[in-house]
């Protein structure tokens, strides 16, 4: 009998700590009858307390550290010192129970507003559910220097309960990824990855594939007709609120080809077709035919008579593209040229052109462009022997090319009162006439993850250095470095990442100059 006794006793004192823990839901259920306050919403916010933004960039699963609002109704006025009770839900499950925090101390309660209860977090995408809500504050005046007492338990009809709660809400965030369905496929696949609104979140979808076409559905498949960029829209909607999001993807499942043509003069064969390859990948192989029987595997192609020539580039994945190219007269290559030359000659390039005749006043302008034929430039001008019908001879001596190119295009425009026409177009490299015995090396070249250290190979190692690094598109950096005993300079830690593609690297050290070619692969 004593045994028994004893855990009668041991569980009534059971019941007893569990009333006293869980008070609030026991009078959540029995005694909040005037609900003269009310939480009518949760929300999640930003860890600065502002609400997220359609542009926020969060994937899936990103861990979110915020915080959670709320906001009430106050139909009566008063109170302070508010007790809030809860348990948290993710994704329908509970991660954490008998939630307690302290609103408005020794503060009126605020209604209509939305107030910080404290920070939270979570992945982005889960559900977060605010349940077993039970809510009282003191009544009267507000008293300052109060606080919640935690300790207490209330016995009053002035507190608000609500058992199935409420969702912690986010916007609606309409968001999609997209990827390719293998190597040489246009044909791409769309993920929806919209998170928030209203639940029960059965969204509905709209698509737009940049005019080309819409969808709709959570993950669309759609065919574009090649590699390019597009804008996509993407409409979400709960059920109350819809929002539109828009992006621009580039599609590269295969490779675009680019051409720079510069036509033949009448009865010549001058034209050139320069040719640039993105995407795909490397390294690529090209088959070109043209009229009466041309063939090339060349990448640029030179001497061409007027036509159509056709490409066929193929990347190492086996993708294949192919373009169609027509070179017509050129009506403005035509002046009275019986010998156009540029030759290479040690440190100079010499041009010399030769005319069957001339009118008064003719004028003939040097023309250069660095690293392609895009770019012409005068650097130089000619003055004319004045009308005449006889073979003239003319020259022009270059010494003003820059030294970060190796290749260089020259032509002559020959001005007059009447018109201007011009030569055609002659290449050189520098390599023809320039002997390059580096003392300098650059390793990996092309550079993975822009890694690139030089190093000197010869026993000359100088105390003081000059680097400049230029690309295409500016001088980037000029540095003056004392070089230290090892000879080595880690070019990252002098500049930073290296942009991708072709830089041109200046070293000068005493009276000696060089140039490297770097190959960034950011």
């Amino acid at each position: 009998m004593k045994t028994t006794l004893k855990h009668k006793i041991i569980i009534v004192i059971a019941f007893i700590t569990i009333a006293i823990t869980n008070s609030y839901m026991l009078y959540a259920q029995n005694s909040c009858t005037q609900n003269n306050i009310v939480a009518t919403n949760y929300q999640l916010r930003n860890s600065s307390g502002q609400p997220f933004s359609v542009t926020d960039d969060y994937e899936l699963g990103d861990p979110v550290t915020g915080e959670l609002w709320v906001t009430l109704t106050n139909n009566t006025g008063g109170g302070y010192n508010m007790r809030m009770f809860y348990d948290l839900y993710r994704n329908n499950n509970i991660s954490a129970t008998d939630q307690q925090d302290c609103l408005f101390i020794a503060t009126e309660i605020l209604a209509n507003t939305w107030v910080r209860v404290r920070p939270i977090s979570w992945n982005w995408g889960d559900v977060i559910e605010v349940k077993n809500i039970f809510i009282d504050w003191t009544t009267g005046t507000v008293k300052s220097g109060t606080t919640c007492d935690f300790g207490a338990v209330k016995k009053t009809s002035q507190c608000y309960s609500s058992p199935t709660g409420f969702t912690a809400a986010v916007p609606l965030f309409p968001k999609f990824d997209f990827a390719d369905n293998g190597i040489c496929n246009t044909t791409i696949q769309f993920t929806s990855e919209t998170i928030g609104g209203s639940p029960p979140y059965n969204y509905t979808y709209q698509w737009d594939f940049g005019g080309l076409g819409t969808a709709t559905g959570a993950n669309p498949v759609f065919n574009f007709p090649g590699t390019g960029t597009y804008t996509i829209g993407m409409t979400a909607n709960d059920g109350v609120t819809t929002t539109t999001i828009q992006k621009d993807i580039y599609i590269d499942p295969n490779f675009g080809i680019t051409v720079d043509i510069f036509p033949t003069k009448k009865d010549e064969s001058s034209g050139m077709i320069y040719t640039t390859v993105g995407g795909g990948t490397e390294p690529y192989t090209y088959s070109w035919t043209g009229p009466d029987g041309y063939t090339s595997t060349s990448k640029d192609i030179f001497n061409l008579s007027d036509g159509t020539y056709n490409l066929l580039v193929t990347d190492s994945n086996g993708c294949q593209q192919t373009e169609e190219y027509t070179l017509d007269i050129a009506s403005i290559l035509g002046f009275n040229l019986a010998k156009f030359q540029v030759l290479a000659e040690k440190s100079k390039i010499l041009i010399n052109w030769e005319v069957t005749s001339e009118t008064e006043n003719s004028v003939y302008e040097i023309e250069r462009s660095n690293g392609n034929a895009k770019a012409f430039s005068t650097i130089g001008t000619v003055s004319g022997d004045g009308a005449k019908s006889t073979l003239t001879n003319y020259s022009f001596i270059d010494q003003s090319y820059p030294f970060y190119e190796n290749r260089f295009y020259y032509r002559i425009a020959k001005t007059s009162s009447l018109e201007v026409s011009y030569s055609p177009v002659k290449m050189v490299e520098k390599q023809d006439f320039l002997e390059s015995k580096n003392s300098w090396q650059v390793y990996p070249n092309p550079c993975s993850e822009c890694k690139i250290i030089l190093t000197t190979i010869e026993n000359e190692n100088p105390s003081n250095v000059r680097l400049e690094l230029l690309n295409s598109y500016q001088l980037l950096q000029a540095k003056d470095l004392i070089l230290d005993d090892s000879g080595v300079i880690d070019l990252n830690a002098v500049f930073g990442s290296i942009p991708k593609g072709l830089s041109i690297l200046k070293i000068e050290w005493g009276t000696k100059i060089e140039t490297i070619k770097l190959i960034g692969a950011n």
